[in-house]
């Protein structure tokens, strides 16, 4: 089924979802059928190009045939044990990770936001063990940490904390990319900072190399435990395998999920030997956490991802996308910037355009390209890490095409699109 780029057409809905979904969502949804690496079809066949990639989830888009058969194979095999037992999977995958990524003990979960809450367990834990005084944590405005009670706690956006609380206490938060906040925020009192090198549902805002290095010094310095959140970052996104590669940093915790299980369900906690050391048996589990499937899943992810030629590829898929975008934001004065490292990336509307993100969204849509909102004005672009040039060329004209579609456009003439996002 094909469409004239210059005539938005009918997105399909799931008919049955809204009767049987809690409202968590809205609802109904345009319902996807199957997908092939960077297209998806809905079911009336038509065809998408997918920049979301289950919010950079599908490392290698949709139905990668090695990622079926490892997982295929496992599941002929050992599908789940629980945490009492132990699996070749899941000491091989523990084996690999760390050996890719210079860290020296890993706990295994489910998603990310199971990894941040295990990481500031992990942090108080070990401020007790050390003697500290201090429990608080220090986030920033603008990060996100997921929907579980320490994680939401730690997220500065009030729409995802208000309606839950009273919230975890001791979270403070200070302005992203300012170090000279961090001398009357950043004190004894903290026991953990937590910290994404990009802030991805902020809308891919990177951090700078000064601040990042400034806030693992003083965190050093007070003993304070460094939580890197790259759940969204890591596993290849930013053209390295962890984006703190790019600044020249190691955390005490590392969180990684989304790409991981390259679509199934796996997070890490990546960690120091020093911060291993503050826990023992018994303080913190998971019982699906690192299974044999997912375990067979992230270790072929793992496989591909940790390849210099792939890793080199992304980054010049990101420069080619960062270029694209920052094309667009000179030719639309809807667009207020474009931004981001790597392959995860945004562009940023105006305050004076006469539509918001959500419309974008829609508009991409009806066009054939599927989006992904990142913050109040701003909509990201995750392609999956093997991306052609020409579906990256595709992605940027057809965003082009849907920001000229709304610049003329009477208001109200594109549907709202989803506004919700997929829980971590």
């Amino acid at each position: 089924m094909t469409t004239s780029p210059d005539t938005p057409a009918v997105a399909t809905p799931a008919r049955d979802e809204s009767a049987l979904l809690a409202p968590t969502y809205p609802l109904p949804r345009l319902e996807i059928a199957r997908g092939q690496g960077a297209r998806v079809w809905d079911t009336s066949g038509r065809a998408y190009l997918d920049m979301v990639s289950g919010i950079a989830v599908n490392a290698f888009g949709h139905a990668p045939a090695g990622l079926a058969a490892a997982v295929a194979d496992q599941m002929s095999r050992l599908g789940q044990s629980s945490n009492l037992f132990s699996h070749a999977p899941g000491t091989a995958l523990a084996r690999e990770l760390l050996e890719a990524t210079d860290y020296d003990r890993v706990f295994f979960c489910n998603s990310g936001t199971e990894g941040i809450e295990a990481a500031l367990k992990f942090a108080r834990a070990r401020a007790r063990s050390r003697g500290a005084s201090g429990r608080g944590v220090l986030a920033f405005e603008g990060g996100f940490h997921g929907r579980t009670a320490f994680a939401v706690s730690a997220t500065h956006n009030p729409h995802y904390r208000e309606p839950f609380g009273p919230l975890v206490p001791g979270v403070r938060f200070a302005p992203f990319n300012d170090v000279s906040a961090l001398d009357r925020l950043l004190d004894g009192g903290v026991c953990a900072v937590i910290v994404e090198p990009v802030q991805g549902e902020n809308g891919a805002v990177p951090a700078q190399r000064d601040f990042l290095l400034a806030l693992r010094a003083r965190t050093a310095a007070i003993g304070a435990a460094l939580v890197l959140d790259e759940v969204q970052t890591g596993m290849g996104r930013t053209g390295r395998l962890l984006a703190q590669e790019h600044f020249g940093l190691r955390a005490d915790y590392t969180v990684i999920s989304k790409a991981l299980g390259g679509g199934l369900p796996i997070g890490a906690v990546l960690m120091t030997e020093e911060a291993a050391s503050h826990l023992a048996p018994g303080m913190h589990g998971c019982t699906f956490g690192g299974n044999p499937v997912s375990a067979a899943a992230a270790r072929w992810v793992l496989a591909q991802v940790r390849e210099p030629a792939l890793l080199e590829r992304v980054r010049r898929a990101g420069r080619r996308l960062g270029d694209g975008l920052a094309a667009i934001a000179e030719k639309h004065a809807s667009v207020r910037e474009a931004r981001g490292l790597g392959l995860l990336r945004a562009i940023e509307l105006a305050a004076e355009a006469p539509f918001d993100a959500p419309a974008l969204v829609a508009a991409a849509r009806a066009h054939g390209l599927l989006l992904v909102r990142g913050g109040e004005r701003a909509v990201r672009v995750l392609p999956p890490l093997d991306v052609t040039d020409d579906e990256l060329d595709e992605a940027v004209a057809k965003l082009d095409t849907a920001l000229s579609f709304l610049g003329h456009a009477d208001p109200g003439a594109v549907a709202p699109a989803d506004q919700g996002g997929a829980p971590r």
